[in-house]
């Protein structure tokens, strides 16, 4: 009875409305990461099955209204879990489709794998949606495949023609991953494309975008031609649409939902006549346990399930390697345990001088009790390859003293969040207000410049991050692939302390000093 008066309700608002407009829902997910079953670190968060479900009843509602519904994904919805592995990524395009998405964007962890494989795998996947992006270039001929990147699609919705126009990233921490091509400037490509779209007759464009909130801000502040941004990258929440200023100073709602299958984002618009959206509801529902899972998804991810406990093993997944007292968080904001754990976990992984981290390349979080297997892969859900179903290795660099201070150095500028394992150094402020790296020590002692020092790296940071930085690989005198991967450096890690106390970011335990670990470390907090 309730559930049919809000019904006549809804018609009664939507027939006031229709007079002289008609409504349109929007309907968005973003940084889904394969995050399949639930969000992990919330288990009863999440879910693509309880998703779909909560998407077609705002579908079967708003069409009960005569309203026309688009859905759209703002990107990085493959790598990010183990089950981005399974069939070599086919297996999440053919959840995706299912999802009945009209556009997808692509995002930094959707080519994260390199410019070949993903041309090899968009060439080999068949899907009903549009993949967008403008900014990806690369050898149409050398890589077939990545043809079937849109810059834009082109509906008509209740005789009015809209546009969806994708944008990614060109983040210097993920661009070199798209090594036979090139990412151009998302500002740049989308005034060009704006001014096409109006021309070819889109009466309102969108701008599906994978750029993160502060720089949809910018987006809209250096743009014209675009009326709605919904955006992903940075995992944000927007419950009220944040409303900036284009260029003509004409306000442009942003929309973002979050991350991992945990919400449905909705916009209901209204479109004024020069194409400007006009927000009559926004509504962010979670997706919770609580709600019941589509029965052809549930099958879905339940067959994505076998294949991943075929390919690892499931008791291997399932086993206990330690146990922590408190909450293991990632952060590239503030220092924590996880992130102190992991650093010396490398460094100790190959019995370095120093270990690097950097916390930004981390997934989930560690709920306090029993740590398993899955979980530590979970926390570093990392693959350059979808040929590597064993993640990213640690990387054996030697660097003069010299180097090694230009590295502190520039990590200390870069914006980018890093934590040194086995160094101490305190940052000393000038008059300008530049920040400068002091009385550095490695292992306890002051630093000697040409002295030749042992670094271990993860794998990613040192095939893009060393480039990012502007530190050379020519000036390292060694770089070395070990075979040692992050996921079994830091399970060796767990399992030599047995339990992670919530004092280990204090001093070095009992345990830690007998065999010889723990102590100094630095961090060097990322730009917010």
């Amino acid at each position: 009875m309730v559930a049919r008066l809000c019904l006549i309700f809804f018609l009664l608002c939507f027939c006031a409305l229709s007079v002289s407009a008609k409504p349109v829902l929007i309907l968005h997910t973003n940084d889904l990461h394969s995050f399949l079953e639930n969000s992990m670190f919330y288990p009863e968060w999440g879910s693509y099955a309880r998703l779909k479900t909560v998407m077609d009843q705002e579908r079967a509602k708003a069409r009960e209204l005569g309203i026309s519904t688009i859905t759209l994904d703002g990107g990085d919805f493959l790598e990010g879990t183990h089950f981005y592995m399974v069939d070599g990524g086919r297996h999440i395009f053919k959840i995706m489709d299912a999802m009945n998405y009209d556009a997808v964007n692509v995002g930094n962890h959707d080519w994260l794998m390199g410019t070949a494989e993903m041309g090899h795998l968009l060439a080999d996947v068949n899907y009903s949606f549009t993949l967008v992006n403008s900014n990806l270039v690369a050898d149409l001929d050398r890589f077939p495949g990545l043809k079937k990147l849109k810059p834009y699609k082109m509906m008509e919705v209740d005789g009015r023609k809209i546009a969806i126009f994708g944008v990614t990233t060109d983040d210097d921490l993920y661009k070199w991953a798209f090594d036979d091509g090139r990412i151009t400037k998302p500002v740049k490509v989308a005034n060009k494309w704006g001014k096409k779209l109006k021309a070819m007759g889109a009466q309102t464009i969108i701008a599906l975008t994978h750029i993160g909130f502060d720089r949809d801000k910018d987006f809209v502040a250096q743009t014209k031609d675009f009326d709605l941004v919904v955006g992903g990258d940075s995992h944000t929440l927007i419950d009220r649409p944040y409303f900036g200023r284009n260029k003509n100073g004409r306000q442009v709602p942003i929309i973002q939902a979050g991350d991992h299958a945990k919400y449905l984002g909705t916009l209901l618009v209204d479109f004024e006549a020069d194409g400007s959206v006009k927000v009559l509801e926004r509504k962010i529902i979670p997706i919770t346990s609580e709600i019941a899972e589509d029965p052809a998804l549930h099958d879905m991810v339940a067959e994505a399930r076998g294949k991943v406990d075929r390919m690892y093993g499931e008791s291997a997944l399932k086993e206990v390697v330690g146990h922590a007292e408190v909450d293991l968080q990632n952060s590239s904001g503030t220092m924590t345990i996880w992130n102190k754990v992991i650093a010396d976990s490398f460094k100790e992984s190959i019995n370095a001088d120093i270990g690097v981290h950097s916390p930004a390349l981390t997934g989930v979080n560690v709920r306090k009790g029993p740590v398993t297997r899955e979980q530590i892969m979970m926390t570093y859900p990392r693959f350059l390859s979808l040929q590597d179903r064993w993640g990213w290795h640690i990387y054996h660099v030697e660097m003069y003293g010299l180097v090694a201070k230009m590295l502190m150095d520039k990590y200390l500028t870069s914006g980018e969040a890093v934590v040194l394992s086995g160094v101490k150094f305190r940052v000393e402020i000038n008059k300008r207000g530049k920040k400068k790296i002091k009385d550095i020590t490695i292992g306890g002692e002051p630093i000697k410049l040409l002295k030749k020092y042992t670094v271990a790296f993860p794998e990613g940071v040192i095939k893009g991050g060393l480039g990012m930085i502007g530190v050379l690989i020519d000036i390292l005198h060694t770089v070395r692939r070990t075979e040692e991967t992050v996921w079994n450096a830091i399970e060796s890690k767990v399992r030599r302390l047995g339990t992670i106390r919530e004092d280990y970011l204090a001093a070095p335990s009992g345990n830690e000093k007998s065999l010889g670990e723990g102590g100094d470390v630095m961090f060097i907090p990322g730009l917010p």
